[in-house]
């Protein structure tokens, strides 16, 4: 993604949360990034490719960030904590703020499931290579290793979208966490 499309994307993903979905116009977004409107409808047939296309980048800047803070940690709770943090905390704390937070939400949930796929790829693609290193000694009995990363990319998607607070996002990632370290042999 080139540096306007980033900088689109952003600014309707800031307008989005602000104003609502609905509210904002194409014409906003164009005025608030800088760009003229027809530039943004060369990038993007409307507002769910908006949508997706700032859920994609910032997928793919968490994923950057927890792959290469990850690198130096041999720790699996330390990898996963750092994974927590980008995928799950750190988006709950903007989504618990946001005034359209059920309409942004919703329009999420509209995305067509090719768009979802490609998102939830990035995403346990994550988990999966910070996992690697411990893939021989998970003790998974019937479990596929592939779905454990699913399972938690999961876990943390919907602690972001159903938590009453914080601390209610801390308690219940303190127990996948468990599960998952304790799944470890030695």
């Amino acid at each position: 993604m080139n540096e306007r499309n980033i900088k689109i994307v952003e600014t309707a993903l800031e307008l989005f949360a602000h104003y609502g979905v609905k509210k904002t116009t194409m014409s906003e977004i164009a005025t608030a990034a800088g760009v003229a409107r027809q530039s943004i409808y060369n990038a993007y047939d409307g507002k769910e490719e908006l949508i997706y296309g700032a859920l994609e980048h910032r997928a793919r800047q968490s994923a950057c960030i927890i792959s290469r803070e990850c690198a130096g940690l041999d720790d699996l709770g330390a990898r996963l904590d750092v994974a927590f943090n980008y995928l799950t905390l750190e988006p709950c704390k903007i989504i618990m703020t946001i005034p359209h937070r059920e309409e942004f939400l919703q329009a999420t949930e509209e995305m067509s499931q090719d768009k979802k796929n490609k998102i939830i790829n990035i995403y346990n693609n994550t988990i999966a290579e910070l996992l690697e290193p411990y893939r021989d000694r998970l003790r998974l009995d019937a479990v596929e290793f592939d779905d454990l990363c699913d399972f938690i990319r999961f876990s943390f998607e919907k602690l972001k979208r159903y938590a009453v607070n914080i601390d209610h996002v801390h308690r219940s990632y303190r127990a996948l966490r468990q599960l998952v370290v304790n799944s470890v042999v030695s």
